[in-house]
């Protein structure tokens, strides 16, 4: 998925997410809080997803590699929103 012409999750910066709102300081705050909120987030909601799965019985190597995915990616948001 391309954010502001950017299809590379490492090369999107806070500048391209910022297209996806109106130039308004408002939208872009709300933007950059929500963005905050996920990232920090998003780590423990698939923690809790891998013990479910683990309960259920469903086991598969690419889980954790999801989930390293979906970390790597967190912490990036995290460093972009921290920029201001």
């Amino acid at each position: 998925m391309a954010i502001g012409g950017r299809a590379v999750p490492d090369a999107i910066q806070l500048k391209h997410w910022l297209t996806l709102v109106p130039e308004t300081r408002g939208a872009q705050r709300l933007l950059i809080k929500d963005m905050k909120d996920l990232a920090e987030r998003v780590g423990s909601e698939a923690d809790k997803l891998l013990v479910e799965f683990k309960d259920s019985g469903i086991r598969h190597d690419i889980l954790q590699t999801v989930r390293s995915v979906i970390e790597t990616r967190a912490v990036h948001i995290l460093r972009i929103v921290k920029q201001l």
